[in-house]
């Protein structure tokens, strides 16, 4: 099995976790990645995001059925355009609709089954509620992120990615 590169987000990238969610990352427009994570439980949501990092809208799942007169939108794509591109070793933030701060690490590498992947961590808060923060592992070869951590009023639930494929 070949490990996938950025030209597998035309068809969809395929990330499982420990926990068995599975998110299929798809590129839709150039720096726009659409994110459809499924849980075991069959539910789930439609993220649209900008670098696969910065969200502008979720679509819940429910039974496996996508729920699009419950779509929430967080930000326009406007909005989202004034977040800087994904960087290592850095600080920068978006002080509009949808904004906040992210700070990065340096570049390593992390493992998904046999695949390795230059990475860093990102960290982002966000204005509209600053008691809630995400971390991610971006990936810049492929332009996406996936969310390692959440926190909110100081609750934190981890998300271990174990396996990478090209979608079929």
């Amino acid at each position: 099995m070949a490990c996938p590169g950025p030209e597998a987000l035309d068809t969809g990238v395929v990330f499982e976790t420990r926990d068995g969610m599975i998110e299929t990352h798809r590129r839709f427009a150039p720096e726009q990645i659409l994110i459809q994570a499924e849980f075991p439980d069959g539910s789930g949501s439609i993220l649209e995001t900008r670098h696969g990092l910065y969200l502008a809208s979720s679509t819940p799942i429910e039974d496996g059925v996508v729920k699009v007169g419950q779509k929430d939108v967080f930000a326009s794509y406007a909005d989202l355009e004034k977040w800087d591109e994904p960087r290592p070793d850095a600080a920068w933030s978006n002080d509009s609709s949808g904004g906040g701060t992210a700070k990065s690490g340096p570049l390593t590498t992390i493992k998904l089954g046999p695949c390795a992947y230059p990475a860093f961590e990102i960290d982002l808060t966000f204005n509209d509620d600053p008691t809630y923060t995400e971390r991610y592992h971006y990936l810049p070869k492929m332009g996406i992120g996936l969310l390692v951590a959440s926190t909110s009023d100081g609750d934190e639930e981890t998300y271990t990615y174990t396996e990478v494929r090209a979608a079929e």
